[in-house]
């Protein structure tokens, strides 16, 4: 019998309750996931591990989502990984959209929905390859 590979998932979230909440919530749901505070750690983790869909939140100190996606698009290995954008943010419909994200969630989310449009986001990512 095959394993199947666990989902890897990389979030990008400054707010440590958040991360702490993704990490446990995620990891409870069979996918890998490693975090990072900020745009800029997030690119030093996709030097050396390649998730298979990326949660970003839109406003970040020391690197913005926008300025994220920018480098992330460069990157060979990872310009193809989807993003599902993260924020309580008003325009966040809008600004997902700028970004080329595959999918959206408002703050305050539901846990739920987030698994769900997970396992959506990464199967379709992984036909279109």
């Amino acid at each position: 019998m095959q394993l199947m590979a666990l989902t890897r998932v990389l979030a990008v979230e400054d707010d440590p309750t958040i991360r702490d909440l993704l990490i446990e919530l995620l990891s409870g749901e069979g996918f890998e996931i490693q975090c990072a505070a900020n745009g800029l750690e997030a690119l030093a983790i996709l030097g050396g591990w390649i998730p298979d869909v990326i949660i970003l939140d839109l406003m970040m100190p020391v690197m913005d989502a926008e300025t994220f996606r920018e480098h992330q698009l460069k990157m060979q290995r990872a310009a193809n990984v989807p993003i599902v954008v993260l924020s309580a943010l008003n325009d966040v419909q809008d600004r997902a959209k700028a970004l080329g994200a595959t999918g959206t969630l408002a703050k305050p989310f539901d846990l739920d929905s987030l698994v769900k449009m997970l396992r959506e986001v990464v199967p379709a990512a992984a036909k279109a390859s």
